[in-house]
């Protein structure tokens, strides 16, 4: 009894010393340094078989298991830390090729023009002129954040790796001689692996604060590298091209659809005054009623005149006397006159027509015309807002750190790779062997 109870207490000291330094440090650091001291003590023998008790006690104790060995800690230390780290640094010291880093930065700026005001106001002009002469300085760049991440999601896309394909070749770039089998592109990749591998050998950055771009092509020659890095630059020019172009389109096309439109109301406004005129007989109902009532007012004034002579010439002479016949005809002429012109106006004409029907049928006709031509001459003024607003639509890149031949080797970073793989597979090793440790405490 007197043996179990003091291994025991040996067992719960163990846990007590991986225990201690987590609840003091609360972190992993602790636990492995606790884990270490009790596989340091069993490799030195510190925790070993109690002796037996006298024989008289041999009856009242239990048989025990063995603790572990020290040799399978010592197996393990080399099979998950030793043998891997020295693999990793003979690779990195003697086996992997050097890759070269060509560095580009550009900025994507917008070029903002600066115009005057384009309001419609009553005592200023509008207009073409007034747009044309409302421009001030010509352009102003700004740097645009958004076209910055467009651009720097279409260089880590396939879309840059199929523009780029007639230009250069990307697989033989990847393939070459001086590459190890570790870092090199696999032959006959498909596109999703190729994809995959040019984002590990291609790296982009965009800066928050100005939006400036940073382009990092790797490659395992100097002039690899800065060929890949200036095809890069390249290609992210015409697609800012492109996108302006295709922003300005968009807007040109809306505006001039619209214009387009408008028109064909204009023309068909025309060609029913036209069919009117042809039908009515006269250019304009207007004027053709003012000219009708002018000449309805001088007949009735004559009129007028006549029947004051014919009462006169009735009074002084016979019915038959030829004054008096004249006079008479010549008042039942006027009174005819009379009348069709009245009928012309307003009543029923030989010929169908009356000026008052063809005046509200072209009043209806002008008013869509006027209507029209309206809508036309603001299409015009939108289409030329839209040209001006079409030209801001105007990004571009400039790349004021060019792309150059790298002269020394970036990548790999052979040493501080070495400490990091060494000290990784060590902290794997030593959680292992911990919790080994504590497995065999709980069983014991």
């Amino acid at each position: 009894m007197a043996l179990m109870e003091e291994d025991r207490q040996i067992a719960t000291q163990e846990l007590d010393e991986i225990e201690a330094p987590r609840s003091r440090r609360g972190s992993l650091v602790g636990v492995v340094a606790g884990a270490a001291r009790i596989v340091a003590r069993r490799f030195s023998g510190a925790v070993a078989l109690r002796p037996p008790e006298p024989a008289e006690t041999a009856a009242e104790t239990r048989p025990r298991k063995p603790l572990p060995l020290p040799n399978g800690y010592l197996a393990s230390f080399f099979a998950v830390f030793v043998i891997p780290s020295f693999l990793c640094i003979v690779y990195l010291a003697f086996i992997a090729s050097d890759q070269y880093v060509a560095e580009a930065r550009f900025a994507v700026q917008t070029a903002q023009f600066g115009f005057a005001s384009l309001k419609l106001d009553d005592d200023k002009s509008s207009g073409p002129a007034a747009a044309v002469g409302g421009l001030s300085s010509g352009a102003i760049p700004s740097v645009s954040s958004q076209d910055a991440y467009v651009i720097t999601n279409y260089i880590g896309s396939r879309a840059i790796i199929d523009d780029l394909a007639g230009k250069i070749d990307i697989r033989a770039i990847f393939q070459r001689p001086e590459a190890d089998f570790w870092a090199r592109l696999k032959n006959d990749p498909s596109a999703e692996e190729l994809t995959d591998y040019w984002k590990k050998m291609v790296s982009t950055y965009v800066e928050a604060t100005s939006g400036i771009v940073t382009v990092k092509a790797r490659a395992f020659r100097p002039a690899d590298a800065k060929a890949l890095a200036t095809a890069i630059v390249e290609a992210s020019e015409r697609l800012a091209n492109d996108v302006s172009a295709r922003a300005r389109t968009t807007i040109m096309q809306q505006a001039e659809e619209e214009v387009r439109r408008s028109e064909g109301l204009v023309r068909a406004a025309l060609v029913e005054m036209r069919d009117f005129r042809d039908k009515q007989g006269f250019i304009d109902p207007l004027l053709a009623a003012t000219s009708t009532s002018t000449l309805l007012l001088e007949a009735m004034t004559q009129k007028i005149t006549l029947e004051n002579n014919y009462f006169v010439a009735s009074r002084a002479m016979s019915p038959d006397a030829p004054t008096v016949v004249e006079l008479k005809s010549r008042l039942d002429g006027l009174d005819a006159q009379i009348e069709q012109l009245k009928a012309q106006l307003t009543g029923n004409s030989p010929e169908g027509r009356t000026v008052a029907a063809s005046l509200v049928a072209f009043e209806e006709l002008e008013l869509k015309r006027v209507f029209a031509e309206k809508l036309y001459s603001m299409a015009q003024d939108a289409l030329e807002r839209a040209r001006l607003r079409a030209e801001q639509q105007n990004i571009f890149v400039s790349a004021f750190v060019p792309p150059d031949a790298p002269q020394e080797a970036k990548y790999p970073e052979r040493f501080s790779l070495s400490l990091l793989i060494a000290a990784g597979f060590f902290m794997i090793w030593a959680i292992l062997a911990m919790g080994a440790a504590a497995i065999e405490d709980h069983r014991n």
